[in-house]
């Protein structure tokens, strides 16, 4: 996709150049006036907003021309179905004699034919079958409750790119009976985003040959259209989702819970200046009374791909090998993204210098990742009792080596048994022709309305979660850190950073909880490609916004979320 995307942006920034010669904004021409970098800069920031405002007005006014499938429907037609609202009410202090309750289970959810059935990868190249499946794709999950008698959470975590809320709902009126008899008030499913799994999102598998079918459909008004996903896949995923629920419901027992969190900078980096990340590594560590395995819920946000582009390999990427490590520490594991923007990893302290192809690569990431979550809290000497030495030997000797467990002790607190969860349901509006385009040809399994005037959008919800005093942002989509912590492009953002409104910074962004609808950045940040002069070029880079709902994503999104909390707080 990134080649064709780059294709389009090429044609937008000949038509901005033109554009620009016209009225008299000629490149050639500034560059004689002045050749100071001052100058450049601007040149650069004013062709970056012209460019940008010709590609959205190409892009609104080529979508026009699209008819939509039968799949569309008007916004006054639309009935809410399996959406859950949470919790009935929340509570400052626990109950009586109130203990923690927690359950888990995991499953495998790679098809049993995946040997016989070439299943396309999500996550980069378009149209890219899998050859091969090197460790496990999983659901795991656990179910969660505070003793109050208010009703039981559960988090589902699938390794995948991303799922559409329809999805997701699915999963819901499959566990519909079963949350209704046992007070289960609020199923979340989140993707664990890795970019090396099998597609659940449409556009990465024969993506042409479905536009050309769905475009005769909507033509003809057929109900004749290709799947968005492979639907024997998502049923898997669905029957695995209710098993494993079942299975950590009843096997629930009563225990302690403890956070901690540690700067893990170093293994993760951005890709879009200014640079602004959320930097923690977080554990949420459940003890049970009975001695029976405990589980350890980590949060962290960075881009599942150290895998890398073309590889037809199927992996979990670091979430597999994470889990090793910590399943070898004596605690179940589930991976819940953090404010993943367009963070990834950076491999350079896990690879020590070492030449290791991407496989090798992944595996050390993702180990070094677990030895970090197991000893955040441990002294130097009992992080020690962790290392496996013959791993460690590989690059001891190497002047780059950077030893995980040289690193700062921190400390871990308990969590008051209070849980109090809360989702409203939102029509997102979609400010962006590409993804209106995909709504409108039904590409991807998201549920699209339109009303009275064209206008086009993503049913989807937005959540909140309190575990004692640390707030969770359950999040549709990939959030830039600047909307949590703050940063320079939030200057004219319409809302204060998370951190301010809700006067904490133990605050959690859980992304791509119950639905996937791409980047949310702030609105005067939003590009659907970024030019810039740097180290003396003009670049163009940073395409990020062709998979945003468009420029108010960030606006609307989290304008839902803080709605949402004012009325719950």
């Amino acid at each position: 996709m990134k080649k064709r995307s780059k294709a389009l942006l090429s044609i937008a920034l000949c038509v901005t150049l033109l554009f620009t010669s016209v009225t008299g904004v000629s490149a050639a021409a500034v560059a004689e006036e002045s050749t100071g970098n001052a100058f450049m800069e601007s040149f650069a920031n004013t062709l970056n907003t012209v460019f940008n405002k010709v590609v959205d007005s190409l892009l609104n006014l080529i979508v026009k021309f699209f008819p939509a499938t039968v799949l569309i429907k008007d916004k006054s037609e639309y009935k809410s179905e399996n959406f859950m609202e949470g919790t009935e009410d929340f509570i400052d202090e626990p109950a009586e004699d109130a203990k923690w309750n927690l359950g888990y289970a995991q499953a495998s959810i790679v098809p049993e034919d995946f040997d016989e059935v070439k299943y396309y990868k999500g996550g980069y190249d378009l149209n890219l079958k899998l050859t091969e499946m090197i460790d496990d794709l999983k659901v795991r999950v656990v179910t969660l409750n505070d003793g109050s008698d208010r009703g039981t959470t559960a988090i589902i975590a699938i390794d995948c790119l991303g799922l559409a809320n329809s999805d997701v709902r699915l999963i819901r009126a499959a566990l519909a009976d079963y949350a209704k008899a046992n007070n289960i008030v609020s199923i979340n499913v989140s993707a664990t985003h890795v970019h090396s799994g099998i597609d659940t999102q449409g556009i990465y598998t024969d993506l042409f040959t479905k536009i050309i079918k769905n475009l005769a459909g909507a033509i003809t008004k057929s109900d004749n259209l290709a799947p968005a996903i492979d639907n024997d896949f998502r049923q898997v995923i669905i029957d695995k989702s209710v098993e494993c629920v079942k299975a950590a419901f009843e096997g629930m027992t009563e225990g302690t819970l403890t956070y901690a969190k540690t700067d893990a900078s170093d293994y993760s980096r951005d890709r879009t200046p200014p640079d602004i990340m959320i930097e923690e590594l977080y554990r949420f560590m459940f003890t049970p009374d009975d001695g029976s395995m405990g589980t350890i819920i980590s949060n962290y946000g960075v881009h599942p791909e150290c895998i890398g582009f073309g590889t037809k390999v199927g992996t979990a990427d670091f979430v597999y090998y994470t889990e090793k490590v910590v399943n070898e520490g004596g605690y179940n594991f589930i991976f819940l993204q953090g404010a993943v923007g367009t963070y990834t990893e950076d491999m350079g302290a896990s690879d020590d210098g070492l030449e290791l192809d991407r496989i090798e690569s992944t595996i050390r990431y993702g180990e070094e990742l677990g030895y970090i979550l197991l000893g955040m809290t441990m002294t130097p000497d009992e992080r020690l009792a962790l290392v496996d030495e013959e791993r460690e030997a590989i690059a001891k000797d190497n002047e780059n080596y950077t030893p995980w467990y040289d690193r700062e002790t921190v400390t871990e607190r308990e969590v008051a048994p209070v849980l109090n969860v809360a989702h409203n349901e939102y029509l997102a509006p979609v400010d962006n022709g590409v993804y209106e385009l995909f709504g409108k040809l039904s590409l991807a399994n998201n549920t699209m309305v339109t009303d009275e005037n064209g206008n086009y959008y993503a049913v989807t919800e937005v959540g909140y979660m309190e575990l004692g005093d640390i707030k969770l942002i359950l999040c549709p989509g990939e959030t830039y850190a600047e909307l949590i912590k703050g940063g320079e492009n939030m200057a004219n953002f319409q809302f204060a950073p998370a951190y301010e409104i809700l006067g904490s910074e133990d605050v959690i962004v859980c992304d791509l909880v119950n639905d996937a609808l791409g980047y949310i950045m702030p609105d005067d940040f939003f590009t659907y490609a970024t030019i810039r002069y740097e180290d003396d070029t003009i670049t163009i880079d940073s395409s990020w916004g062709l998979t945003s709902l468009g420029d108010h994503a960030a606006s609307n999104i989290y304008g839902a979320i803080y709605e949402l909390i004012d009325e719950v707080r």
